[in-house]
């Protein structure tokens, strides 16, 4: 896993990009020292993300997220950003993995290799050690500018982990078939009240969280729409509180919705889970083998007899 997002503070109105670009470049020289290649920026839909490389071996890195924003920029902007008006340019930095821990450093658990910074005019990625957590700069790319458009489409009001991390996951299809195997051996998920905070450093709680916020946001969608995330994002503006803004959009209370969520999920996978546990899967094992031989049994019981016929006819 490598995301990770810090809680925001208050934010501002969506405003003219050079004075975003000038205090990302500020921090970045305040928190590093960080020496960076001269920036290019690329336009999509409402969205301008400036690009700026450390160092040329990260090019590649730079150049698959610049291409997949040109691509995929406008499919993700229209899933959340509400508003007419354009985002503030977010500014993305490839860095190196001594960069990157320098600059942020307690701000990401061991494994992170991305991350967005509160207000969303700022996104780093570690180019080097992308390989190791088995993902794409394109889907790392992709998570972290979700989190980017979130920080400022909600104008500073906050929105839980769970709704930030699951939609970041949907949008940068940061999902594969072994997670969902993960979910139904790993036994239980746990409850979205839990999850509205920071996360869990540890690799198999974070692992756990973030399953079940994507299927948090899937079911989400499922209830109220393919549109919700949307509609809550704006909503949650207007409140300035997503429990007031989740009321408002669905007509539900958020707790309402995590136990039907909580409820669907054993429905969905708890068979599957009641296979998989020791006792049942040792039985079905069992079974198995005992089918098996006997099927081998009654095959050589036909060859022995066909052997006999044989020699009868001689």
């Amino acid at each position: 896993m490598f995301r990770k997002y810090c809680q925001p503070g208050r934010g501002r109105r969506p405003s003219a990009w050079p004075l975003s670009f000038i205090a990302c470049l500020l921090l970045l020289v305040g928190l590093g020292g960080i020496v960076l290649a001269q920036p290019f920026a690329t336009r999509s839909g409402p969205a301008t993300v400036v690009f700026q490389l450390e160092a040329e071996a990260g090019r590649t890195t730079l150049e698959a997220c610049h291409r997949v924003w040109q691509t995929k920029g406008p499919q993700l902007m229209a899933a959340i950003w509400p508003w007419s008006a354009p985002a503030d340019t977010v500014l993305c930095v490839v860095l190196g993995t001594k960069s990157f821990q320098r600059s942020f450093a307690g701000r990401l658990p061991d494994w992170g290799v991305g991350l967005a910074v509160p207000g969303g005019r700022l996104i780093a990625l570690d180019y080097e050690r992308l390989p190791a957590v088995g993902r794409s700069a394109r889907e790392v790319f992709l998570h972290e500018m979700t989190h980017a458009l979130l920080f400022q489409g909600t104008r500073g009001a906050r929105l839980p982990t769970w709704f930030h991390e699951g939609v970041a996951m949907q949008l940068s299809g940061d999902w594969r078939f072994i997670d969902t195997i993960s979910v139904v051996l790993d036994g239980h998920l746990p409850a979205l009240g839990r999850l509205s905070g920071p996360f869990p450093r540890g690799t198999t709680g974070a692992d756990r969280a973030y399953r079940t916020s994507l299927l948090a946001v899937e079911y989400l969608q499922r209830q109220y729409g393919e549109d919700i995330a949307l509609r809550l994002v704006a909503a949650t503006a207007h409140n300035g509180n997503f429990a007031a803004a989740f009321r408002e959009v669905t007509g539900d209370e958020v707790e309402v919705f995590a136990a039907r969520f909580a409820g669907s999920m054993k429905l969905k996978y708890g068979w599957m889970l009641l296979i998989f546990r020791w006792p049942t899967l040792f039985v079905l094992m069992a079974l198995v083998f005992a089918l098996g031989a006997i099927r081998r049994m009654v095959n050589k019981r036909r060859q022995m007899a066909d052997l006999d016929d044989d020699v009868e006819l001689d």
